[in-house]
C-alpha cells in the first residue's frame, strides 16, 4: 500500500513538472517572435522614414517653402545688395524665373534651378522712373519676399505658390501670389507689404 502510494505521488509530480514547462516554453517563443518584429508605426534601424516632396518642386506648399527660398537666395547672392521682387515657376517647376532689384534701382533677372544660376544676372533696361518706382516699392515694403510667402501659405495652407511679385496695388503696395490648390483651384492672393494683411484672395477653377 506504500508502494503504491508513493508511485502515484511521484507520477503526480512528474505531470506538475511537464504542466509547469509548457509555458515557460511558450513564453520564451512569445519573446523571441516579439524580438524579430519590429514595432507598429517604429521604424526598424536603418530604414529612413518616407517624406513627400520638397516646396522645392513645382511651386511651394506649407513648410515646403524650401525650394522658392533656397532660389531666391541663390538669385540674391548673385547680386550682392540686391532685393527679390519676383520670382515665379517656369518649365513646369523645374526652374525659378527670379528678379531682383539693385542698390541703384536697377533690375536683373535670373533663371535658377534647385541652387544654380542657369542664367544671368542680366540687367533689364529700365528709365529714371521705373527705377524710382521700384525704389518707392522697397521703401513701403516691411514684408520680404519670404515672410509674403509664408503670409500666403498660411492663407491658403493646401496651395502650390507659383508666382509672387511685388506690385502695387489702388495705391498700395502689395505682394501679389498665385496659388494653385490640388483640386484645380487658382487663388490670386494680396498681401499688403506694409501690414501683412491680406487684402484679397480669389479663387477660380482652372
Amino acid at each position: 500500500m506504500k508502494t503504491t502510494i508513493i508511485g502515484v505521488l511521484a507520477g503526480a509530480a512528474v505531470l506538475a513538472g511537464g504542466c509547469g514547462t509548457a509555458p515557460h516554453t511558450g513564453h520564451e517563443g512569445h519573446e523571441l517572435a516579439a524580438e524579430s518584429s519590429p514595432s507598429i508605426g517604429t521604424p526598424t534601424s536603418g530604414t529612413a522614414s518616407p517624406s513627400g516632396p520638397e516646396t522645392g518642386g513645382p511651386g511651394t506648399s506649407g513648410s515646403e517653402t524650401g525650394g522658392l527660398k533656397r532660389a531666391a537666395q541663390a538669385a540674391l547672392a548673385a547680386v550682392p545688395g540686391s532685393v527679390l521682387v519676383s520670382i515665379e515657376t517656369e518649365e513646369n517647376g523645374r526652374l525659378w524665373e527670379v528678379q531682383v532689384v539693385g542698390k541703384d534701382g536697377t533690375e536683373h533677372q535670373l533663371d535658377v534651378e534647385g541652387e544654380k544660376i542657369v542664367n544671368g544676372p542680366a540687367a533689364e533696361d529700365g528709365d529714371a522712373d521705373d527705377k524710382a518706382e521700384r525704389r518707392d516699392q522697397l521703401a513701403a515694403a516691411e514684408l520680404d519676399y519670404a515672410q509674403a510667402a509664408d503670409k500666403v501659405l498660411a492663407t491658403v495652407p493646401e496651395g502650390r505658390l507659383t508666382e509672387l511679385n511685388l506690385d502695387t496695388e489702388r495705391g498700395r503696395t502689395v505682394w501679389e501670389a498665385d496659388v494653385l490648390t490640388p483640386d484645380g483651384t487658382k487663388h490670386k492672393v494680396a498681401v499688403d507689404a506694409a501690414t501683412g494683411e491680406v487684402v484679397r484672395n480669389d479663387g477660380t477653377t482652372t
